[in-house]
Parts: structure tokens; sequence; C-alpha cells
């Protein structure tokens, strides 16, 4: 397991959304803590949020995070019609 990214619970959330819809398998770090206590969970501070993944997935979730920090995500968003 390898520490890819740490911030506040949601942004890790965000990040954990993503990575698991392409099939990367994600645990989180004190995601307990900042239901508990979100004021003890700081983003990249005091007890933040941490977001791990499998060895063998790390450089393939590096880019997707590296994607999203960078706005680089290419989310289409499917209209529906109103009625």
């Amino acid at each position: 397991m390898i520490n890819i990214f740490s911030g506040s619970y949601i942004e890790v959330m965000n990040i954990k959304n993503l990575l698991e819809s392409i099939n990367i398998e994600v645990f989180t770090q004190n995601e307990n803590m900042a239901n508990i206590e979100p004021w003890a969970v700081s983003s990249g501070g005091f007890n933040p949020v941490i977001l791990k993944v499998n060895d063998e997935d790390f450089d393939k979730a590096k880019k997707i995070i590296e994607d999203y920090e960078n706005g680089n995500l290419n989310i289409e968003v499917e209209e529906t019609e109103k009625e």
C-alpha cells in the first residue's frame, strides 16, 4: 500500500470516487476522524485524510490525480430533457 494523496475529507472522497470508477481499489486513513471531529482533520495538516492504493495501481492513480488537480478530466455530462 502506498500513500498517494492527503487532504480534506471532501477532496479525498472526490478522488476516491474517481479512482474507484476506473476499478482502482483505494483505502482511506483518518476517514472516521473526519466524521467524528472534522476540526481535527485539515487539508494536508493535522490528521489529514489519507488515500492509499496498491503498489501496482500507483502510476495509473497518480496520473488520474494529476489530471484532477490540473482540471484535465474531460468529464462528459449527459443532459436530460426537461418536461
